[in-house]
């Protein structure tokens, strides 16, 4: 009698099909790495680009230049992009990639605010880049199995003020009103039931908390700003447990930040600790407890507390600080040794 051999599922020859087009694609890039890093070093200079938008308040230095994806066609040679998810997304994914594959002798980097829900993106992302940097904890195993070249997350950071913005209106965050009610307008998104719930509670117990128009960035400067100044304490209402932005623009602006409990270990806060509130679920119930607490706080410090959040978060969490992170991310990849 013979018995007919078990063939493998036309599932299975896919994977290994797929996964071979995986390890070749990820050899052709540690090929691009080797010969970007060799040419390193043989220049005094590697001039750096930006994209514009995310990184539109980045302070100009050394070799850092901004650059609009919308205004080229291709990049260049022998220099270091760090993009960003979102800009990309602005000029298509079409034209991003026929950008990459189009020049070898460039290194891509690509910071990913999205990947902790955005994945079937993030896998593209992560194989259409020289390295590339997750913003959030999430998923990164998914991610690691495309690319050879990923680097440690690192968070997001204050984007909508430069630095030097923020040095001039210093003055303001010591002589603003602030109000005991705290701030807290999130934009609603469809995919988010749970968090856009929790915002709707809050709404209930606090005006300024609660969804917030789609109209925000065609606001001037000065008016969020002075939105931002204007109050104690802030609720900040994550996705997905992500970490969000807002947290460090209520820092750096003099508030005190109201926390999800589920984040107080993230690397990213470590250093901020004695300035940050956390709630648990139970504190839903009853949220003007916690908020009264963080005023108190706020009231206790004063002055010196408005100047020490802002200081710290100049220091470690605008988005200045995060392109050196990512910067030396890259750096130590690119390994100059070589």
């Amino acid at each position: 009698m013979i018995i007919a051999q078990e063939t493998p599922s036309n599932s299975q020859y896919r994977a290994t099909a797929e996964n071979k087009k995986i390890a070749q694609w990820n050899q052709q890039k540690e090929r691009r790495r080797l010969f970007f890093s060799n040419n390193m070093q043989l220049r005094e200079d590697t001039r750096v680009y930006l994209s514009e938008g995310i990184f539109s308040q980045t302070e100009k230095m050394n070799q850092i230049e901004r650059i609009s994806l919308k205004a080229i066609e291709n990049f260049e040679a022998d220099t270091i992009y760090i993009l960003n998810n979102n800009d990309i997304v602005q000029i298509g994914m079409q034209k991003y990639a026929r950008m990459f594959a189009n020049q070898p002798r460039a290194h891509v980097c690509i910071w990913d605010f999205d990947n902790h829900h955005k994945v079937s993106d993030s896998v593209k992302f992560a194989l259409f880049s020289d390295f590339y940097i997750p913003c959030h904890p999430h998923n990164n195993e998914t991610y690691a199995q495309m690319t050879a070249a990923m680097g440690a997350p690192v968070s997001a950071a204050v984007i909508q003020w430069s630095r030097a913005y923020l040095e001039e209106h210093r003055d303001h965050f010591l002589t603003i009103s602030r109000d005991t009610e705290p701030l807290g307008r999130h934009i609603l998104y469809p995919q988010f039931p749970e968090r856009n719930a929790m915002l709707e509670g809050l709404s209930t117990h606090f005006e300024h908390v609660g969804p917030a128009p789609q109209t925000y960035h065609r606001r001037t400067e000065l008016d969020r700003l002075d939105e931002w100044a204007a109050h104690m304490s802030h609720w900040i209402i994550p996705t997905r447990n992500d970490l969000p932005i807002r947290a460090f623009d209520a820092l750096i602006t003099g508030g005190v930040p109201i926390l999800p409990a589920s984040l107080k270990e993230l690397p990213a806060l470590s250093a901020l600790q004695e300035h940050l509130f956390f709630f648990e679920k139970s504190d839903l119930e009853n949220p003007r407890v916690i908020t009264e607490a963080a005023n108190a706080q706020f009231c206790s410090q004063g002055e010196a507390g408005v100047i020490a959040r802002h200081e710290l978060a100049m220091a470690t969490s605008h988005v200045d600080m995060r392109v050196q992170e990512i910067l030396a991310q890259i750096y130590r990849h690119l390994n100059l040794a070589n």
